[in-house]
């Protein structure tokens, strides 16, 4: 259970009232932005412009700590949501991953496209089942 309703304004009352906090140090303030910084680029629909804009709104420091702070998992998850025809290699561990997402970020790689279209598959047909026409598979005996 949360102490208020709305944490938004939680925040805003430490924030305009720091001498009623003094041992609520910078690097706590920083700990909170990475917190909720992480929540927002772990969040489906981010764009290249947008974890650029939050780069900007937080400082290169607090955003490097927080890329540093994903989950192998999650930074994959960016890297593919960023490039969604990135290589398998770039993609293969959660340190290359957050390597690729760098490269993107900075400019260094453009979206790659894929080389070529899959091959249009032919419908062919069904086999047939063997066990469909047997009298023990029927009444199952």
């Amino acid at each position: 259970m949360t102490l208020t309703a709305n944490g938004r304004e939680a925040l805003s009352a430490i924030l305009s009232n720091e001498s009623l906090f003094p041992r609520i140090k910078d690097a706590d303030l920083s700990s909170v932005a990475s917190k909720l910084a992480r929540k927002q680029v772990t969040a489906a629909g981010l764009t290249r412009d947008d974890l650029l804009d939050l780069k900007s709104a937080l400082g290169e420091t607090v955003f490097e700590k927080t890329l540093d702070g994903l989950s192998p998992h999650h930074i994959k998850l960016l890297a593919r949501r960023l490039d969604k025809n990135a290589p398998e290699i770039e993609v293969n561990t959660g340190s290359s991953a957050l390597s690729y997402v760098r490269q993107i970020l900075s400019g260094e790689v453009i979206e790659s496209t894929p080389d070529q279209a899959p091959p249009a598959q032919v419908p062919t047909e069904p086999k047939k089942n063997k066990y469909l026409g047997r009298k023990a598979f029927r009444t199952g005996r």
